[in-house]
């Protein structure tokens, strides 16, 4: 019985439980800002599993499991009492993969099993989700986004129209008519999302985790990271399914290349950041760098293409050093 007690995770009064309390209700609070602040609150609402992350870490299990569990329970009541059952799912699904973050982080996980465990379980819920959508609406579920996201994009149209010269009607033709291929492409979309929100949070983890004993975890060094060799394999199927002539191959090929494009994206930063530090550039411009990467598309391809031939060339000649 004594062993169970000590097994048992307990809240010590005092920092420890204001602590807790502060990681809680941050948790709950970056989830819903994408309710209450319609721009920021999108970008603030990636970082939900950074707090969990951060508990399982500094404080160890069993008592770091406080966190997700408090906020999983606490998020969900609130979200219930909001009218708003369908977010639980997503709530818990981030509190996941900060729980996979945190636990993989503080044993020392590879980037690769850590990122990828922790997607695997968002999209795993959210493909389940699809599932039990796709029955409830007897197979029209994908006629029914379409329909949603035509609506959506014709009130920002017109809402566009109020304050600017109206939209041409070819423009907003071409932009219906694009509905049909961003509806099938969103697999790859919303697995590319998931990795960059893993990817992220595990920055965050890097940044401000500290062990219970107070000790940084042993990590590998985002700078040399780079992916399994053979997954390029899977970019080359990619490609290919977009150049064969057979119908629905190059949906598929679409969504393969969105997601490998993202994975070497990664790689392509670290090579960035390698070559940053050992040029010792200043911080302002690796912050000004790094935000034309996000949010220039040609930059962002450059980079997933600077990843994509470290395959072959080996920028930071990482081989040979091994």
């Amino acid at each position: 019985m004594n062993d169970i007690q000590q097994d048992m995770p307990v809240l010590r009064p005092g920092r420890d439980a204001k602590e807790f309390f502060l990681l809680v209700v941050l948790t709950i609070g970056l989830f819903l800002s994408i309710l209450f602040v319609p721009l920021a609150g999108f970008f603030s609402s990636l970082f939900t599993p950074a707090p969990t992350a951060l508990a399982l870490v500094r404080k160890g299990t069993p008592r770091g499991w406080i966190v997700p569990g408090c906020s999983a329970a606490l998020g969900a009541v609130i979200l219930l009492a909001l009218g708003l059952p369908e977010s639980v799912p997503y709530l818990f699904a981030l509190i996941g993969m900060g729980v996979i973050i945190g636990y993989g982080f503080a044993r020392g996980w590879s980037v690769a099993k850590l990122v990828g465990l922790a997607s695997l379980l968002v999209v795993g819920i959210a493909a389940l989700l699809a599932l039990v959508a796709y029955f409830q609406t007897r197979g029209q579920m994908v006629h029914l986004i379409e329909q949603d996201l035509r609506n959506v994009l014709t009130a920002a149209l017109k809402q566009l129209g109020k304050g600017s010269p109206a939209v041409s009607p070819e423009t907003q033709k071409n932009l219906l008519e694009m509905v049909p291929l961003v509806v099938r492409i969103m697999p790859g979309i919303l697995i590319s999302c998931t990795l960059v929100i893993s990817w992220a949070n595990l920055l965050v983890c890097r940044k401000y985790c500290r062990q219970a004993e107070g000790q940084a975890p042993e990590v590998e060094k985002l700078s040399l990271w780079k992916s399994p060799e053979h997954l390029v394999w899977l970019a080359i199927a990619g490609g290919l399914m977009l150049l064969l002539p057979l119908k629905g191959l190059d949906l598929l090929g679409i969504n393969v290349v969105l997601v490998m494009g993202t994975v070497y994206f990664f790689q392509g930063l670290a090579i960035v950041a390698f070559y940053f530090e050992k040029w010792k550039v200043p911080l302002f411009v690796k912050g000004f760098v790094y935000a034309v990467f996000f949010l220039q598309r040609i930059a962002s391809m450059a980079v997933a293409a600077l990843g994509l031939f470290d395959v072959w060339f080996d920028f930071r000649k990482l081989n040979r050093q091994a």
